[in-house]
């Protein structure tokens, strides 16, 4: 319509403050199929000058509409005319317009967050040109990437997808495969290293330029966007978990779970028109395929596509309070989950992946979320409250897992299985309760999330009543999504990453909303209107012009944001440092790797015996086997605890190498006999107070700071020789490793036929009382015998 764009380029060249009003307007008219006057914030004199020119009029039911929305948005944005014969006929999917201020900004934003994350490259990528990944879950991954690069034909072996090893194809399918693919493009199992060390932060840009979109999309205001990338950047239980090195699931997760939500935005508040237009299903089938995404990446994504049946079953309510069709605007909804029921059933059927649980779950929800839009649609038809549909929905949540009970047992117990285990699974410090602790409010929150926590908190609440209230869609997505994703990390902080996204967002509110108070900035428009006075100037505002900027503007600004992000940037860095693998585990693992390959040691020869929370570190840099860390988790505070050298070797020796030893914070000294005293404490070389030196431990590394200490198991060499009987003999080396020097010394009671036997687990010459003697490395190894005076 020529005449529309007409019109409203002459009202916007005649009267520039207008803009802000029909920006309004047009935010009305997209969420609503049909509006009256009393519904947007405009007088009466400006309204009636947009009825005049045409470019609001009534539709068939009475009601007020743009005329054409792509026609005045495009004239708003000044973009050049499109021709159109109906309302929003054309395909038109807008992002948010950046100018070069928000550009600027934008990039600051997400060069910030990439510092928060990379930072630590030397800690990472070491000058020997090794790759030290973060934590301990990462050498998995790195194991099966490494396994896959090895056995494909190249980036377009497909074959490789379908034989994905069990633990692997019911785990992280895509995350693997992904990271398998980019390996093979960037240069084989050789790149494996800088993949998954560089992928979580590659991740978390991603992230921040979703939760920019989604935060401006839904605010209609830049500032917030850019507030919430800043504020994202300093979320620590978000920050480490996309850290340089830290190649987790997590990472893969986020930027699926971001999309799946700004899809939702995307396609809510739709009208009969909108769904005979290609933009909405456009929108579906990215929702389809976040979801599929979701799913796929990780055994436990059911879990979080159930935020998206949570901000169904809020948004129905909302759509029941305010008389609208919950069937038609979950039309594309149901959409977007068939789309991604058919992709997961065909990875499930064509290359194997997940169980039937997981890969039917977008099929359940699509279920669900069909049952309960018929029935608020039912509900709504017949006049009742949305309280009846809040009854109905939980007692169809209790009637759903009573029929998956009674029909489909076997995939009841395993759904239930799973969830048990991931909700009530405890241990390592990720499964514990966000707000563990007497005082869990005020010190478990922030230091999982910052500052951020508690300027974030009262807008998510904020938001849902208002999104509620007042029937915005956008606002549901973000606070359904921060409650969800809130209740599940008060069980396991682990989902403290998922609800960072979407806290961040509130906390960008709550920043923006807070710096107004203050005077610093303007209020912005939604926060107007929803305080009632609508008359002020418009929901977009600008960014400051780069030009204007002074030092009156920005230092009050800096200080707020120092303010809120200063416990955020303090924490991400303690993060940082606590999944971090310091150089002197690197040390012990290469000093390990030469010692097993000069001795030409193989798997299982060479494994590592350490604590599990470290244990594939040390496996994958020394024999490659870095899939399970269960035998250590089983047997290695046994060792550390046990009494009995001798025993403890003959029941370890077929099966392990190495043995690692730490620092430990002890609640009370330990017996002078445990191995983790005559290990760690002396050695194994024995002294005053800590029994003998031990016969197959021998030291092979000590750091610098004498934290970690590395053992290899040996058969040891056995030293016989004649004296008195009963008599004792002495047998002393002095013993040079890597980082120690210390003197190894055994001592023997010579038996009543003046004989006597020793093992010893170094070679080299031992002085034995006058003598000496030359003990074999070959010996040592092979539990050779060697003779005094021979």
């Amino acid at each position: 319509m020529t005449d529309v764009r007409e019109a409203t380029d002459d009202l916007l060249s005649e009267k520039p403050g207008v803009e802000s009003d029909l920006r309004d307007v047009l935010s009305v008219d997209e969420r609503a199929d049909g509006w009256t006057f009393d519904d947007v914030p405009l007088d009466s004199g400006t309204f009636g000058e947009l009825v005049s020119r045409n470019i609001v009029s009534k539709n068939g039911n009475g009601e007020y509409e743009v005329t054409n929305r792509s026609v005045v948005r495009a004239s708003l944005n000044g973009e050049s005319p499109t021709e159109t014969g109906s309302k929003e006929s054309t395909f038109e999917f807008s992002l948010p317009d950046v100018s070069r201020e928000t550009g600027v900004a934008l990039g600051a934003a997400l060069a910030f967050l990439v510092l928060m994350r990379s930072y630590i490259y030397p800690n990472i990528f070491r000058s020997d040109g090794g790759v030290l990944l973060s934590s301990n879950d990462p050498y998995y991954y790195r194991y099966w990437v490494d396994q896959l690069a090895v056995e494909a034909t190249g980036i377009f072996d497909l074959s490789v997808l379908s034989g994905l090893p069990g633990a692997v194809a019911k785990g992280e399918p895509l995350t693997v495969a992904v990271l398998w693919w980019w390996t093979n493009l960037l240069g084989g199992a050789d790149a494996s290293g800088a993949v998954l060390a560089w992928y979580p932060v590659v991740s978390g840009v991603i992230v921040g330029c979703l939760v920019y979109v989604l935060a401006t999309k839904v605010s209609d205001d830049r500032r917030i966007g850019i507030a919430s990338v800043l504020l994202l950047a300093t979320i620590p239980g978000f920050a480490y978990k996309t850290g340089l090195g830290f190649a987790d699931h997590h990472a893969f997760d986020y930027p699926w779970l971001a999309l799946t939500a700004l899809a939702l935005v995307l396609i809510s508040d739709v009208s009969e028109t909108d769904l005979r237009e290609p933009k909405t299903w456009v929108g579906a089938v990215l929702l389809g395929i976040a979801v599929a995404g979701q799913v796929l990446s990780w055994e436990a994504g059911p879990l979080l596509i159930g935020a998206l049946g949570f901000y169904v079953a809020v948004r129905t309510l909302a759509d029941v309070r305010a008389d609208r069709s919950a069937l038609l605007q979950s039309a594309p909804i149901l959409g977007g989950l068939a789309v991604a029921s058919v992709l997961t059933h065909l990875a499930h059927t064509g290359f194997g992946w997940h169980t039937d649980v997981v890969a039917y779950s977008p099929a359940l929800l699509l279920g669900g979320v069909l049952g309960v839009s018929l029935v608020a649609e039912a509900i709504r038809r017949a006049g009742m409250p949305p309280a009846v549909l809040g009854v109905t929905e939980v007692a169809g949540v209790l009637v759903g897992v009573v029929a998956l009970q009674t029909f489909l047992p076997a995939y009841g117990a395993r759904l239930t299985d799973r969830l048990g285990y991931l909700v009530g699974k405890t241990g390592p410090a990720e499964t514990q309760s966000l707000m563990k602790g007497a005082l869990g409010f005020l010190l478990g929150p922030p230091l999982e999330l910052g500052f951020a926590w508690f300027v974030a908190l009262p807008i998510v609440v904020w938001g849902l009543v208002y999104g509620y209230q007042n029937r915005h869609s956008g606002w549901l997505v973000v606070t359904t999504y921060a409650a969800y994703f809130l209740t599940l990390s008060l069980f396991q902080r682990r989902f403290s990453g998922e609800l960072s996204p979407f806290l961040a967002i509130c906390a960008g509110v709550g920043f923006v909303w807070f710096a107004a108070k203050m005077e610093m900035v303007e209020t912005p428009g939604f926060l107007r209107d929803a305080g009632g006075r609508p008359d002020q100037e418009a929901n977009r505002v600008s960014l400051p012009s780069l030009a204007t900027l002074d030092r009156g503007t920005v230092a009050p600004l800096l200080v707020l944001f120092l303010l809120v992000s200063s416990v955020g940037v303090v924490q991400t860095g303690v993060k940082h440092e606590q999944v971090g693998i310091r150089g002197e585990k690197y040390h012990a693992a290469q000093s390990i790797d030469s010692y097993a390959e000069e001795r030409g040691l193989e798997y299982p020869e060479n494994y590592v015996l350490s604590k599990w929370g470290r244990n594939r570190v040390y496996n994958y840099f020394v024999n490659g086997e870095s899939r399970s860390y269960r035998y250590a988790e089983q047997n290695y505070r046994t060792f550390l605890a046990s009494k009995k050298p001798q025993k403890q070797y003959q029941k370890l020796n077929k099966r392990v190498g190495f043995v690692i030893t730490k620092n430990l914070n002890l609640r009370r000294a330990p017996d002078k006999k445990m191995m983790f005293v005559r290990l760690h404490k002396r050695l194994g070389a024995g002294g005053s107070g800590s029994g003998r030196a031990l016969a197959h431990y021998r030291a092979i590394f000590v750091s610098d700071d004498k934290s970690i200490k590395a053992f290899a198991l040996v058969p040891g060499a056995n030293v016989t020789g004649q004296a008195q009987a009963g008599e004792t003999v002495t047998l002393s080396k002095r013993v040079k490793i890597d980082g120690a020097t210390f003197t190894y010394e055994r001592t023997v009671s010579v038996n009543k036929d003046g004989t006597y036997s020793v093992t010893v687990p170094y070679p080299g010459t031992y002085t034995v009382g006058d003598n000496t003697v030359k003990v074999p490395e070959s010996a040592v190894q092979n539990g050779g015998n060697v003779s005094v005076g021979a």
